[in-house]
């Protein structure tokens, strides 16, 4: 798990052959203030998922995780925590594959978390469980954009 500002996205290797792509979709973002929806980047290997939502209580949230992408979950408007955990351990809630790259486990005890706010990006392996979208004090808009980038 990774979290820092998208400004220094640069500065991690594991980014070099995407930073580019994810800073210039940004701007469009910035710029045309895109619409929710899929977007294709580089073919199947790297996309993104712009998302407009309200933030939700802990309690309704699930812990999820990735085989095939890793999220880089950067929020253009708003903030939200993101609890994460090591998979290891989680209680498994559902599978949804091989039909759709995600299992969903049971975040109950899960106690970490990172606060994301606009400018921010937190990154997932496919070992790192992730619960989205959890609101800081109350419900607040959200907009981000998840790329999905094949590990």
């Amino acid at each position: 798990m990774i979290a820092d500002k998208i400004t220094n996205i640069k500065a991690y290797p594991i980014f070099k052959g995407d930073a580019d792509l994810i800073c210039a979709f940004i701007e469009k973002d910035r710029q045309e203030n895109l619409e929710d929806g899929r977007y294709e980047l580089d073919g199947d290997r790297l996309f993104a998922s712009v998302q407009c939502y309200e933030t939700k209580e802990r309690s309704e949230g699930m812990v999820e995780a990735h085989d095939i992408y890793c999220d880089l979950q950067y929020i253009v408007k708003g903030e939200e925590y993101i609890y994460w955990s090591p998979l290891e351990g989680l209680p498994l809630l559902e599978d949804r594959r091989p039909g759709a790259d995600i299992v969903f486990y049971d975040g109950r005890e899960v106690t970490g978390r990172t606060l994301l706010k606009a400018g921010m990006f937190g990154f997932y392996f496919p070992t790192d469980g992730h619960m989205p979208g959890i609101a800081v004090k109350e419900s607040i808009p959200v907009k981000k954009i998840v790329f999905k980038i094949r590990c």
